[in-house]
């Protein structure tokens, strides 16, 4: 049972961040008061927690619910949400609990009529014959979700805590054990005409992060950014998602990071680099969104000189002139008709590739891979998906994933942790 558990909770993971709605109900049976968290990630299928106090303990106890037709008692037809799978969260051990299956009746403006039967209170199919009045079953506002409200239904280590903390609030933060975000792109599939994200994790040996953290913002989040920085974090990727006009920052933590500084301009903030390079700090990601490039610029990074070109094209040649002398890829973007790459020494990149192809090219990083390659940059830009991989020490070992429409979340934390 146990298994079954755990597999429902992964694969409704990747879907939750597509919820659609959100209630919360209550009822009394016996003497004991029930309230419920309940999460429709599908139109007829949904996530049910429901904590309440019984036998001197408080318990939290959780299983999923599906809408299923059925026939009344009078022959005419009718649907239901029946529970099954009920597992306890929390409580005493040798708790256990029956799935509750509900009756719903939509009267409009948000106003509904509800009746609740546990698996043991079923004599029939006919579930009306057996059911008792629920005391309310509300629509929640997803705002409503803050963090101290889901702790009653969720432990804070539970990858659905950390879901829907993102839904909510936009972030979310996770330690990072094994492996690490190291780069984020946002494309479109050309085929299907939709949204396509790539994720590359990477373990990074001595220089490996601990912690970190995912923002998603309509505005570039500059106070959230000052707020990490304060708490240790840097920003270690930055992306555009087009699709949804938002941003999204990446920042981590480890020994020795920083300091960072960062510039909104919407030119390519050439003077500036020119500024921070005097005083040692070189560029470690670039993004464009809503018309203006953002660059990060680190200190004590590790490299020893760096190169930097615009280009309406991407500049084979410049690339291969700079390889020649020792620089390797270190960051690209794509922005107001201008591909955007810097090139660095001293990055311990080792030999690189890359590709560009209209296509995600799945093919190409999985022969690379079996080389000894690593993904070490991704950007997107003119219907084109540009790939970087390296085979030097400074990436140990690498993975990535691509993911229609939304970022792969679930993968994300799964991985780090």
């Amino acid at each position: 049972m146990k298994n079954i558990i755990l597999l429902f909770v992964f694969l409704s993971s990747s879907l939750l961040v597509r919820a659609q709605e959100y209630y919360e109900t209550s009822w009394i049976s016996g003497e004991v008061k029930y309230t419920a968290l309940v999460i429709f990630y599908e139109e007829d299928q949904a996530i049910v927690r429901v904590k309440y106090y019984a036998n001197g303990a408080d318990k939290l106890a959780g299983f999923l619910c599906k809408y299923e037709n059925f026939t009344k008692a009078d022959g005419t037809q009718d649907e239901y949400l029946n529970g099954s799978e009920a597992f306890i969260v929390r409580g005493p051990e040798g708790s256990s609990y029956s799935a509750d299956n509900f009756y719903v009746k939509i009267l409009g403006n948000n106003n509904f009529e509800a009746y609740t039967v546990d698996d043991n209170g079923l004599g029939g199919n006919d579930i009306t014959l057996y059911m008792k009045p629920m005391l309310y079953w509300v629509k929640l506002n997803p705002d409503a979700l803050t963090k101290g409200y889901l702790d009653d239904y969720y432990n804070e280590d539970e990858l659905l805590f950390k879901l829907l903390t993102y839904i909510n609030k936009g972030e979310v933060e996770y330690t990072t054990s094994n492996t690490a975000v190291t780069s984020i792109a946002m494309g479109m599939d050309q085929e299907y005409d939709t949204p396509l994200w790539s994720v590359a994790m990477s373990y990074l040996g001595t220089k490996a992060y601990s912690e970190q953290k995912i923002k998603e913002s309509t505005i570039y989040p500059n106070d959230w950014i000052k707020a990490q920085w304060d708490l240790g974090y840097f920003i270690t990727a930055v992306e555009y998602n087009t699709y949804k006009s938002t941003f999204i920052v990446v920042m981590s933590k480890a020994y020795g990071m920083g300091p960072q500084s960062w510039q909104k301009s919407d030119v390519f903030p050439k003077d500036w680099v020119t500024t921070k390079w005097n005083d040692y700090y070189y560029i470690t990601e670039i993004a464009c969104g809503g018309g203006n490039w953002y660059v990060v610029m680190d200190k004590n990074i590790g490299y020893t000189a760096q190169r930097w070109k615009t280009s309406y094209d991407i500049p084979k040649d410049w690339i291969t002139e700079n390889w020649n002398e020792g620089y390797s890829i270190t960051s690209v973007a794509y922005g107001n008709g201008l591909w955007a790459l810097s090139m660095s020494a001293g990055s311990n990149l080792g030999l690189q590739t890359w590709k560009t192809q209209y296509e995600y090219p799945i093919d190409w990083i999985r022969e690379q891979s079996d080389k000894g390659y690593k993904i070490t940059t991704v950007a997107y830009g003119n219907d084109m998906w540009f790939v970087v991989m390296s085979d030097g020490s400074s990436h140990e070992s690498n993975r990535s994933k691509s993911n229609y429409t939304d970022i792969p979340l679930d993968w994300i934390i799964d991985n780090a942790n």
